[in-house]
């Protein structure tokens, strides 16, 4: 039988160590109480969140409905299932399920951030789509030409090659797409590795394998890195990140300007680092924005890509608790921050 404090200690444990994000308001919603948990994920200190009323640690809290809904509970007693979306200037938006339920004269909160399951459904869709479209056009082109041809007579080695290399192409795009699919499928196997990072000899070989890229000799580089403690993650990630948005801000420079440039600032702390990339290049259109991180999505037809490269970036990086998100203007440029948890001490499967 276990002793009433180690009851306690174990609650204690629990809560702090949940996934789930625990917070706890009074009958006036003042904060009582936050797991560690929540206090982690957002970066905040327990001082600034714990005793504070919903309305300072939460805004927006009565035109989302939130205050109302929570008092709701408060009234009657019973519990209510949310569906919010949050939108950080740090964190971007994020994707929640929160149950309220009543615990004394308060109301508890339980929020889990289903965020990677709505962008999984999300690719799904547009994978399904994608399949549907992109298979099943240069398959129909196969077999029409495959058809044509066998009608011809007679038939001439000239109007066969003709017909050959049409459907060469047609396959030539199905193996394309196969190959995307693939691609993308692999994202999801991936199995992290945390090591120390060295910024500045990643960015050193990015800008190295980019060198032969069209107007890379044309892009000023400014870089600041202060980042005083050791850092952990996986590199292959770390590496990814620059060499995605590096590649884009060249491809996507402002071809008019003799003054292409991609500012760099990486700084930190023992839990986060922070990464904030910013260029002058042609932007994204505002009504294009919301898709850039979607599958085999590409805003602009300036340069050709995958469609694949940001979708992996956001997903990798999200999947090992960090954050993604940019601002972007049509004509002057666009800038990506990117927050990423410090991964020191976590063991790696393989150790």
């Amino acid at each position: 039988m276990i002793t009433d404090n180690e009851q306690q200690t174990l609650r204690s444990a629990f809560f702090d160590n949940a996934e789930l994000h625990f917070i706890l308001f009074d009958s006036e919603l003042n904060v009582i109480d936050a797991n560690e948990s929540l206090l982690k994920f957002y970066h905040i200190e327990r001082d600034a969140f714990v005793g504070k009323h919903i309305l300072e640690v939460a805004p927006n809290a009565i035109e989302k409905g939130l205050y109302g809904q929570y008092m709701q509970v408060i009234q009657t007693g019973k519990p209510l299932i949310i569906e919010e979306i949050i939108g950080s200037p740090i964190y971007g938006n994020q994707y929640n399920r929160v149950k309220a339920f009543k615990v004394g004269n308060g109301v508890g909160v339980a929020i889990s951030n289903i965020t990677e399951y709505r962008n999984t459904i999300e690719s799904l869709e547009v994978l399904s789509y994608r399949l549907s479209h992109d298979i099943k056009s240069p398959m129909t082109s196969v077999l029409e030409l495959t058809k044509m041809a066998l009608q011809e007579d007679p038939v001439d080695i000239d109007t066969l090659k003709a017909y050959c290399g049409l459907i060469n192409e047609s396959v030539s795009r199905l193996l394309e797409t196969v190959e995307k699919v693939n691609e993308s499928l692999k994202i999801q196997k991936v199995v992290p590795h945390f090591e120390l990072i060295d910024f500045r000899t990643i960015i050193d070989e990015v800008k190295k394998s980019l060198a032969s890229v069209e107007g890379y000799t044309s892009q000023n580089f400014e870089e600041t890195i202060d980042c005083p403690f050791d850092f952990y993650f996986d590199k292959p990630i770390i590496t990814s990140l620059f060499q995605n948005i590096i590649d884009n801000a060249i491809k996507y420079r402002n071809v008019k300007r003799d003054d292409s440039s991609l500012s760099i600032n990486i700084s930190g702390d023992k839990e986060f680092v922070k990464i904030i990339l910013s260029d002058n290049g042609i932007g994204i259109k505002k009504e294009l924005q919301k898709n850039i991180f979607k599958l085999f999505y590409r805003a602009t037809s300036q340069a050709h890509g995958s469609g694949i490269g940001l979708y992996t970036l956001r997903y990798t990086i999200e999947k090992l608790g960090g954050r993604i998100f940019f601002e972007s203007t049509e004509g002057q440029g666009t800038t990506f921050k990117i927050i990423i948890p410090n991964k020191i001490g976590i063991i790696n499967p393989a150790d």
